[in-house]
Formats: C-alpha cells, sequence, structure tokens
C-alpha cells in the first residue's frame, strides 16, 4: 500500500491521490449498516466525520484531529502497520502476478483495488477463475462475467476468455473498465460498471430489474425482500458482503 506524501482530513492540503488512500482504508472499517464512503479523492464532511469516528472508536482519540498524518498513530492503525505491503480484499486467494496487474490496473483507473476485487469474487463465486460461466444460462463467463456481445465489443470471444490465465484475463477488465475512469468512486458504482453500466452514480433505490422480464430472471437471487424488483441497493449489498468477507483474516492479503 502506497503511503502518504502529506497530511489528509480537517485544514489539510488533502492531496487527491492521497485522500484515496485515507478513504479506501477507513472504508475497511466500516462494517453494515455503515456506508462506506466514496474514494474518490475529494475530502469533504463525510470522509472528515470518518477519520473523526475511526479515531474515536478505533484509536481511542479522547480529542480527534480528524486528521491522518503520515507516520502518525491514526495511519498505523488504519493500516495496520503494513503499509509497505500492498494487501486487498481477497488477495489471499489469488496468485502474485494476479494481484499486481490488478493493483496496476486500479491505480491507473483510480478505482478502489478493494472495490473491484469484492464484485470480482461475487461475480465468479469466490473461484476468481476465468473459465466460470453463468449459473443462469445468460452465456457469461469468467471474472465480471462478460457476456458474448461484451466480449466481441473487446475484440475476442467468451470462448477465448474462458481458455485465458486470470491474469491474462484481467487485460479484458481493464478494457472494460478504462470507458469509465473517473466515474467509479463507490462499491455501487464500480458493481453497476459490471451489471448495469447505465446505473452508474444513480441513487441506490432506483430500480434496476422488475419481475417478469429475462434480467429479473437471470438475477434474481439478488432481489433480497423479494418483491419482484432489484433496486441498486440490493445488488450493490450482496457485493458488499464479499467485501466485508474479503477483508477478514485469511482473505486479505
Amino acid at each position: 500500500m502506497p503511503s502518504l506524501t502529506a497530511p489528509v482530513g480537517k485544514g489539510c492540503v488533502n492531496r487527491p491521490q492521497d485522500a484515496r488512500l485515507v478513504q479506501q482504508l477507513l472504508d475497511r472499517f466500516r462494517p453494515s449498516p455503515l456506508p462506506l464512503i466514496k474514494v474518490d479523492g475529494t475530502v469533504g464532511p463525510r470522509t472528515i466525520a470518518a477519520i473523526e469516528l475511526f479515531q474515536k472508536t478505533v484509536v481511542k482519540m479522547r480529542k480527534p484531529d480528524s486528521v491522518v498524518s503520515p507516520g502518525g498513530i491514526t495511519l498505523k492503525a488504519l493500516s495496520r502497520d503494513q503499509l509497505l505491503v500492498d494487501r486487498v480484499a481477497w488477495g489471499a486467494k489469488v496468485s502474485d502476478a494476479f494481484k499486481i496487474k490488478l493493483l496496476e490496473i486500479t491505480r491507473a483507473l483510480d478505482v478502489n483495488p478493494d472495490f473491484l476485487m469484492a464484485a470480482m469474487a461475487f461475480e465468479s463465486a469466490e473461484t476468481f477463475s476465468p473459465s466460470i460461466k453463468n449459473a443462469a444460462g445468460s452465456g457469461a463467463v469468467g471474472l465480471i462475467q462478460f457476456m458474448p456481445s461484451t466480449a466481441k465489443a473487446l475484440g475476442t470471444t467468451v470462448d477465448a476468455l474462458e481458455k485465458m490465465t486470470a491474469e491474462d484475463q484481467l487485460e479484458y477488465v481493464r478494457k472494460y473498465f478504462a470507458p469509465k475512469h473517473g466515474k467509479l468512486h463507490s462499491i455501487e458504482d464500480v458493481y453497476m460498471a459490471i451489471l448495469y453500466p447505465a446505473a452508474i452514480g444513480k441513487p441506490s433505490d432506483d430500480t434496476l430489474f422488475k419481475a417478469g422480464t429475462t434480467v429479473y430472471k437471470q438475477n434474481k437471487g439478488l432481489d433480497a425482500n423479494s418483491d419482484g424488483k432489484i433496486t441498486i441497493h440490493e445488488a450493490a449489498s450482496a457485493v458488499r458482503k464479499k467485501y466485508e468477507r474479503g477483508l477478514g483474516v485469511g482473505f486479505l492479503g
């Protein structure tokens, strides 16, 4: 994990890259039902409040200053004293080569690697297999369940994708996400980019799919309250669970 170049928080310089690092680490300490903060490099009231909450509840500071400084106790607590090691959700379940490439991709696209790993864990049933197929018979395959039409648009086929190594298939994950650079700040945004790109940035209570449609049938498992509607929140909630699981012992690596 890269270290900070300057303080982040209340009254600070708040360089975007530093802010994104702090936001990513803060989210690792925000279990449900606390909402995850956006990893967008912008330090606003929610990020400052999250720093203060972390300092109160985890660092046990009597007078939180809402600032994360290089080498400071708040940063050490956030990183668990392992800033020199790149660790991501589900990182212990993939190869070193996979993780290195994943980090390269997410840094270039300004995407939280934990969010993308959680989405791929969900889409691949925690296998991170390039050949895993959609159980509902949609024809989708691989790390982000590439549809045949998507594969074609990326200059390949699902048959070719499923024969690749996971590391090689990540190059197509990169190509898929490249046009969405700068738009994927939340776990909802990252998953909507895979499931339903038109919903990126929309309110979490927006309805994605309704009963009686093919897409609803293919994604029925996401309808948590079985009301015949799948909202952005419901869809992302399933990925949020993978996110939290991926940060646990034996998975974060």
